[in-house]
């Protein structure tokens, strides 16, 4: 008994296929690369501006977390001492540790608003190094 071969389903291709002198995207290579020089040349700045904006939203939070740091201590020094039954019967003892962490809490914010005073003038800086 022979067995029936099945009928192709899809058209046979040819062996022999024709090749176009160059292919649609080597022919807008070209178009392509002098878009994309001018379309980065454009945005670039953007790009750059963006990035020194971050810089100093990087620097804002650094500062605010250097802050709360120092805050921390000084209520974990604080805590600290509160614990301490003797310092609690020392009305002296009491007000020295509770100056010591205003002052070291004063100057952790005088610390961090002349750092705040100083971003305006960098994020300017880096504007201008970025236009320039």
């Amino acid at each position: 008994m022979a067995v029936a071969q099945p009928e192709p389903t899809v058209p046979s291709i040819p062996l022999q296929v024709v090749p176009f002198s160059e292919s649609a995207a080597e022919a807008t290579r070209p178009i392509l690369d002098w878009w994309a020089h001018h379309w980065m040349d454009a945005s670039h700045p953007l790009a750059r501006l963006q990035q020194a904006w971050l810089e100093s939203m990087i620097e804002a939070v650094q500062v605010e977390s250097e802050f709360l740091v120092a805050w921390a201590e000084s209520s974990h020094k604080l805590a600290t001492s509160l614990a301490d039954p003797k310092v609690l019967h020392d009305p002296a003892a009491l007000t020295g540790h509770y100056q010591q962490a205003a002052r070291d809490i004063h100057q952790a914010h005088l610390t961090r608003i002349g750092r705040v005073a100083e971003m305006p003038r960098d994020f300017k800086e880096r504007i201008w190094e970025e236009i320039c």
